[in-house]
């Protein structure tokens, strides 16, 4: 079966960035937000110093099927009662 040649999936992708200084930091992460990378880049520019940055990436394809357990509270207690 071939697939459509406008097949479209449901992709969601996050970065998660560390980044820190040996000499000021050592391995403890001083940057996390979304320019760590450029904050340890210019940090070592204007210091010298050895800097580090851990970029972990993830991509999710499709979404989780829909939980058709019970939902209402007061049901899920009635059924849980002793008769």
């Amino acid at each position: 079966m071939k697939l459509p040649l406008t097949f479209e999936r449901t992709t969601s992708t996050s970065r998660d960035l560390r980044a820190g200084c040996f000499l000021c930091h050592g391995d403890r992460a001083h940057w996390t937000s979304a320019n760590a990378q450029a904050l340890a880049a210019q940090h070592h520019d204007r210091t010298g110093h050895p800097t580090w940055c851990d970029i972990a990436a993830s991509i999710r394809y499709g979404r989780a099927a829909p939980d058709d357990r019970q939902h209402d509270i007061e049901d899920a207690i009635a059924s849980r009662a002793v008769a």
